[in-house]
């Protein structure tokens, strides 16, 4: 009867670490699931994120925002001339000994 009861109580202690292992096995997998997910939200709001930084770095939407939210207008073609030749070299500085 003794060998008996203690098959049993074996048998039983492996079914309960046979199912405590089984069940730890399957959270786990739930939490690399939501994980994947999480992964998969952040990538597409990085994605997002890099075209919105290219679509205002383009320069129709600088010029658009400028014209829109500063008030600036293009100037025409002849507005700015530049002066050929030299610069004139900055002043120097003399020390009086």
């Amino acid at each position: 009867m003794r060998p008996l009861l203690l098959v049993i109580v074996i048998a039983a202690g492996l079914a309960l670490v046979y199912l405590s292992q089984s069940t730890r096995v399957a959270a786990t997998g739930y939490e690399i699931d939501a994980l994947q997910a999480t992964l998969a939200e952040q990538q597409a709001s990085h994605q997002q994120l890099i075209s919105a930084i290219g679509h205002a770095r383009s320069p129709a939407e600088i010029t658009d925002r400028a014209q829109r939210e500063l008030g600036l207008v293009q100037l025409d073609e002849g507005a700015v001339q530049f002066v050929q030749g030299s610069t004139p070299s900055a002043p120097r500085l003399r020390i009086d000994d």
